[in-house]
């Protein structure tokens, strides 16, 4: 099955769109008169809203034309000190705050590759990102350099720096005149490395403006915008989905250091957030806060996404927040964040679906492991291609042809696409379940273990067995207060689904392990 973002969505939303050739492939793209740099976006929003507020963190509140005057000082000195220039790469081992915001933008300005390192990393897997990046320079902080410290001598870095570093803007500002193009590449991202070592995702200029204005448009933003991360900045969702989507419209990025329910509902009351895009988990302990129903008025528009939400979540948050916008939003590292985008109207309608390819996407469903498209309603591997997609992953030639070397980016997700376009994510390739010859999608059984009125979050995996090959392991959190046993649980599915997705094995967890994107690691469950 074939779908074509710009045949499904509305048509002010699209008749504007152009083809256009890059990086060797035709492609839909917005106007020609798009912002094409992220050095462009800072210019613009600094010039239309100068004393807005940009970026507030625990510490500072920064407007526009002082983030702008900030990056311009920290780009002038990586050029003095250690002649930055267009293509180099500078690794940026931050924590959520106003240094981040500052470096990346630094970076653009210079025609630099930023590559944003995971701050939950050890020294092992930072030394493999810094030697493949072959970063020049690391910007990190006194937290986090004693994992820098103990493999310094083997990383390629010429200097580093540690928050706040003064020296790094002193200088008077005067950055060099640079040449950027918008499909150069603007960041070295790393996926999560679930199937081997980590691979270094190249995300342009042009993908991620057009992630940003995809946001615009599908969300319906203005540039009054005011949007709390809760995620990694490091990651494509706090990265490109919110700070510079928010930086396309000139908006304002309220940034927490780290995720806590009830201080974000303070800060959406406190900062007047209207925005917030967030892993399901995110929303399911702010539901579970005292006093939430109260709080969270002046939000207009949530999405959420990275895994499964309940169809319970989603009915919570139409009642706590009636007149705001929900979108099911589905992206990778490799998509540079939207692929698919559910429209609000269908929140509810269609809650297990993650709605249609973006404007300028296209989306095809295939035979795993063949070139046969499927059909209608067939599970098949989920195939995405459009400007948002990254041209491949730095020095991994292997990788690039492996994955997205037609032009098409196949996602290692199963997928149907039904009649109407509506995209429904089944499960990854490497995670479903094989019982005897019986194929199980985790997500069908998560969704039923997420029924159970004592069931906070679950997650299924498939472990070895002797008779059928695998078997059904299901791990569950009980919800606050509630208590959930295992005889319980496998009932509740045996009502519900066929006999053979009966789990076998159920575990009742204090929490799932997560990565810092808010996905579950389900190698730590089987």
């Amino acid at each position: 099955m074939h779908a074509r973002g710009a045949d499904l969505w509305p048509g002010a939303l699209t008749r504007d769109l152009v083809e256009e050739t890059h990086l060797g492939w035709r492609m839909r793209c917005y106007p020609p008169d798009r912002p094409r740099t992220l050095g462009g976006l800072l210019a613009r929003a600094a010039e239309r809203f100068p004393d807005r507020d940009a970026v507030v963190d625990l510490t500072e509140r920064l407007t526009w034309r002082e983030l702008a005057e900030r990056a311009r000082r920290l780009a002038t000195a990586l050029h003095r000190r250690h002649g930055i220039k267009p293509g180099d790469r500078v690794a940026v081992l931050l924590r959520n705050g106003s240094p981040f915001c500052v470096a990346v933008f630094a970076c653009a300005q210079l025609g630099a590759i930023t590559v944003t390192l995971n701050t939950k990393l050890r020294s092992r897997e930072l030394e493999f990102m810094l030697q493949n990046a072959g970063a020049r320079v690391l910007l990190t902080t006194p937290e986090e350099w004693p994992e820098i410290d103990a493999i310094r001598e083997r990383l390629p870095c010429e200097a580093y720096y540690r928050t706040p570093y003064p020296e790094l803007f002193a200088e008077r500002p005067s950055p060099p005149p640079v040449l950027v193009h918008e499909e150069d590449t603007a960041f070295i991202m790393y996926t999560s490395g679930t199937t081997g070592r980590p691979k270094g995702a190249m995300g342009t200029h042009l993908g991620i403006i057009n992630s940003a204005i995809t946001y615009e448009r599908c969300y319906g933003l203005g540039d009054a915008e005011r949007t709390l991360v809760a995620v990694p900045l490091f990651h494509v969702t706090g990265l490109i989905a919110q700070f510079l989507t928010l930086a396309h419209l000139g908006g304002t990025v309220v940034v927490m250091p780290t995720f806590n329910p009830a201080e974000a509902l303070r800060l959406i009351d406190v900062e007047r957030v209207t925005h917030m895009i967030a892993a399901p988990t995110v929303f399911v302990m702010m539901l579970l806060q005292p006093g939430y129903r109260a709080a969270g008025r002046t939000l207009r528009a949530l999405g959420y996404g990275g895994a499964p939400i309940a169809s319970e979540t989603v009915r919570q948050l139409r009642e706590w927040l009636p007149r705001c916008r929900l979108h099911n939003t589905y992206g990778l590292t490799e998509t540079s964040s939207p692929a698919t985008c559910l429209p609000d109207a269908d929140a509810l309608r269609r809650i297990s679906s993650v709605g249609w390819p973006i404007p300028t996407a296209d989306a095809r469903t295939v035979e795993p492991g063949t070139a046969r498209e499927c059909a209608p309603g067939e599970v098949g591997e989920l195939l995405i291609r459009g400007p948002m997609v990254v041209p491949g992953y730095w020095a991994n030639p292997q990788a690039t042809a492996a994955t997205m070397g037609d032009g098409w980016l196949r996602t290692g997700d199963l997928a149907t696409i039904d009649g109407e376009g509506y995209v429904t994510i089944m499960d990854r390739i490497k995670d479903m379940i094989n019982r005897g010859g019986e194929k199980i999608f985790c997500v069908e059984v998560e969704e039923v273990l997420c029924s159970h009125p004592g069931v906070l979050e679950a997650a299924v995996v498939g472990v070895p067995d002797p008779v059928y090959g695998e078997a059904v392991k299901a791990c569950v959190v009980a919800r606050p207060g509630a208590r959930v046993e295992a005889e319980e649980i496998r009932a509740w599915v045996r009502e519900r689904l066929a006999k053979f997705k009966v789990p076998r094995d159920v575990a009742v967890l204090e929490t799932l392990p997560r990565n810092p994107n808010g996905k579950v690691v389900k190698g730590l469950l089987r």
